[in-house]
């Protein structure tokens, strides 16, 4: 009697739960050498709610405390996903979903990012290429409205999706202005030679410019963007990159913009980690001549990183980026705290 009571105990313990949530929030205080300070808060909840035969609800609130003090508060993903295992699985998303292109919008959750900073390449705006028009980044941190379909073997992924928004330019839930609803089409997949390491690509089609957004823009635009991404991850170390070329359909003919980004982790101990990230953005601008030149963005980060507790990591951090059109390298210096719990 002992014996059934604890094995049904057990199994009681073992079946998953149908709800979920983790939270997390980062605090950073960053300097420059200039002298100049600023404090960001970032906080962050993934609810799930499982409605069985595979489909389950996904939301994510956040909310971004700015250096001018104004809180950005927004929805990032309300998605509902029905998911398959076997020999190949099959995964759908739809809704408001995150970025099916490249690997830098991962890392938008704080406790996901080994470093301080974010790559470049999602929020740094890529130089003018006409006068008045709008400006696109690289790649942007991107939650679209849309619908992504997976398939996936034991070596092997596919992907195809359809997203309302350019990766070039972000929209937001909740703002006052936002760029023009373009329906972009991305195809992309993945191979697994060997346990740890995975290489992947995408190329993503569609609207980025709506006519008449600027006296200059008198049809809607395309742009194209290829991606190419890779992680390799072996006992205590984790290396990732991504290379991204963008070709733009402009009032001056095409534009393309390429970047890349190299980062590793290395754990030292349980508790001690160290973290880095090299990268580079090149790119067309338009010179007051009103003639082009090639202008270039190049950053290093280095993080130190110390665990205190399961749930709380401590990082000191630095970096040195130059900026497009910039003669030199500006330097600042952070810390910060991040925690994470997974509640259910």
């Amino acid at each position: 009697m002992f014996l059934s009571a604890g094995v049904a105990r057990a199994g009681q313990l073992a079946r998953p739960s149908p709800f979920a949530i983790d939270t997390s929030a980062s605090f950073d205080q960053t300097r420059t050498f200039s002298g100049d300070n600023s404090s960001g808060v970032v906080l962050d909840a993934v609810v799930s709610v499982g409605f069985g035969a595979g489909f389950e609800g996904i939301v994510r609130p956040w909310a971004q405390r700015q250096t001018s003090g104004a809180w950005n508060k927004q929805i990032w993903v309300a998605a509902v996903r029905y998911e398959r295992q076997g020999p190949i699985g099959l995964r759908v998303d739809a809704g408001l979903i995150p970025s099916p292109i490249g690997l830098s919008n991962l890392m938008l959750r704080p406790h996901l990012n080994p470093t301080v900073s974010l790559p470049a390449s999602l929020f740094q705006s890529l130089p003018a290429t006409e006068i008045g028009g709008p400006r696109a980044t690289l790649l942007g941190a991107v939650y679209a409205y849309g619908a992504n379909a997976t398939v996936s073997g034991s070596r092997w992924d596919a992907r195809v999706a359809v997203i309302d928004t350019s990766p070039l330019r972000t929209r937001r839930v909740f703002a006052s202005t936002n760029p023009p609803r373009f329906d972009n089409v991305v195809i992309g997949g993945g191979v697994t030679p060997i346990v740890g390491l995975r290489v992947g690509a995408s190329v993503t089609h569609g609207g980025w410019q709506r006519a008449n957004e600027s006296p200059t823009i008198t049809e809607n635009r395309d742009a194209t963007i290829v991606t190419i991404e890779s992680e390799f991850s072996f006992r205590y170390t984790k290396l990732l990159g991504e290379w991204v070329r963008d070709t733009l359909e402009t009032s001056n003919g095409n534009m393309v913009a390429t970047g890349w980004y190299v980062q590793g982790q290395q754990t030292l101990s349980p508790r001690w980690f160290v973290a880095g990230r090299v990268e580079r953005i090149s790119a067309p601008a338009l010179t007051p001549q009103l003639t082009f030149e090639t202008q270039h963005l190049n950053g290093v980060e280095e993080t130190l990183g110390f665990r205190l507790t399961p749930e709380l990591t401590l990082r000191a951090d630095h970096r040195a980026r130059q900026g497009f059109g910039r003669p030199g390298f500006d330097h600042q210096v952070a810390v910060s705290a991040v925690w994470w719990k997974r509640w259910l």
